[in-house]
């Protein structure tokens, strides 16, 4: 079922060791007078902070390589206002005090042109200081939990633009559709920070317009081992959907010992955060059957996305896997260099004003296009259900429903952004 010709929800316009990787599809506007002179100044340098050790190191990979190979699609076509683009890699090591240091070092140390990832809201979070205060561009790739402005800096931050969906983008959508299919009454679980209690707050708001109600909602610490209390609690709820914005190794811990509780065919699981990394990690007996929503999946059938794939398997191998944050990385990529083509120029001012309201219609998951008000995607909504006895990417998701124009409630902040 595709709902790609309404409206959504009637809701008006209204988220290790030092690398360096120079790569290679822009082609610039440039006069070639400008073209020599910027070229004289030497590479576009970006700072870019992955997760490459720690807890969320299974995202990692994805994340920075979706970067990777739009730099080196740039720097193939001609680079930037004839400048190449280099990057230099920060591992956040899932830490956000690493962020921190690594934001610094990168921007006073390696003097980096802008900064693009952080992979958590904690992350971004403590890198929203940071970019204020240096007055530098940071592009967020990840799906989170929107912006409220009383966690300003880290949102309503002029200088951080969002690749990825919010809630009214990954989760609204799809709500009607759960309900009324399974019934009105949600169990929520996540790990205890701000992506998943802030995310939960804005679904209860759509669930409770729709008549539904939170019958638990438990929050667990990072590298959690055990979960039997939790599916004691569960078991008792009277849930008809567990809402699971669990992430990294507790998502594995929670799924494989819910599965072995044989809890499967008492409940459906709707996550937020497991797409193909994740997922495959699990293994097809643990996720069947389970829905996941986002804007991208490796197995849509978008214009753009089959040359995305041939390109990013044939740069990082057959197998690789790439996700909605990979993808988010790319997108940004590509609209940065969009912007500072219209600019004429490599600054933060550039880059904040030609980004906002800027569209890229060559994202793999379809027309990408950032909003100007509150710089936030605007991007497809996506709601997969996992097949029994998948065998890879090909064939792990089934699509339930689609909307190729997911717009976001504006931002809580003080608007323009």
């Amino acid at each position: 079922m595709n709902h790609s010709d309404k409206k959504f929800g009637g809701y008006a316009p209204s988220r290790r060791s030092f690398l360096k990787a120079t790569g290679a599809g822009v082609v610039t506007l440039a006069s070639p007078a400008l073209m020599s002179s910027a070229s004289a100044a030497g590479p576009i340098r970006v700072g870019v902070i992955s997760p490459l050790t720690g807890a969320w190191t299974v995202y990692g990979k994805a994340h920075i390589s979706g970067f990777q190979l739009a730099v080196d699609e740039i720097n193939a076509a001609g680079g930037v206002l004839g400048r190449q683009i280099e990057i230099v890699i920060g591992d956040s090591k899932t830490e956000p005090r690493i962020v921190v240091e690594q934001a610094n070092r990168l921007i006073r140390q390696e003097r980096v042109d802008f900064l693009a990832g952080t992979f958590s809201s904690a992350e971004r979070n403590a890198a929203g200081p940071v970019v204020k205060s240096a007055d530098k561009i940071l592009l967020y790739p990840t799906f989170y939990e929107g912006q409220e402005k009383k966690y300003a800096p880290g949102v309503c931050n002029s200088n951080i633009f969002m690749f990825g969906p919010e809630p009214t983008q990954q989760v609204w959508p799809h709500l009607e559709y759960m309900t009324k299919k399974y019934g009105k009454k949600f169990f929520m679980i996540g790990s205890d920070y701000a992506w998943p209690r802030v995310t939960n707050e804005v679904t209860k708001q759509k669930l409770k317009e729709l008549g539904g109600e939170v019958v638990g909602e438990v929050y667990i610490p990072f590298n959690t081992p055990q979960y039997e209390s939790v599916l004691r609690d569960i078991r008792s709820s009277g849930a008809n959907v567990i809402f699971h914005s669990l992430t990294g190794s507790d998502t594995v811990n929670f799924r494989q010992q819910f599965a072995a509780a044989g809890m499967q065919k008492d409940f459906v699981i709707w996550t937020v955060d497991d797409e193909e990394v994740v997922t495959s990690g699990l293994g097809p007996k643990v996720s069947a059957n389970t829905y996941v929503s986002f804007d991208y999946f490796m197995s849509i059938d978008a214009p753009n996305n089959k040359v995305f794939l041939d390109k990013f398997k044939a740069k990082f191998g057959q197998n690789a896997l790439v996700n909605t944050v990979g993808v988010g990385m790319y997108n940004a990529a590509h609209m940065a260099a969009l912007a500072i083509t219209k600019a004429g120029e490599v600054s933060t001012k550039a880059l904040r004003t030609n980004l906002k309201g800027l569209t890229f219609d060559k994202a793999p998951q379809g027309t990408v296009t950032m909003r100007e008000r509150d710089n936030q995607a605007i991007v497809p909504s996506y709601l997969m259900k996992v097949r029994d006895n998948w065998t890879g990417v090909n064939d792990m998701f089934e699509k339930v429903q689609s909307l190729d124009r997911a717009v976001p409630l504006d931002a809580r902040c003080d608007l323009p952004l």
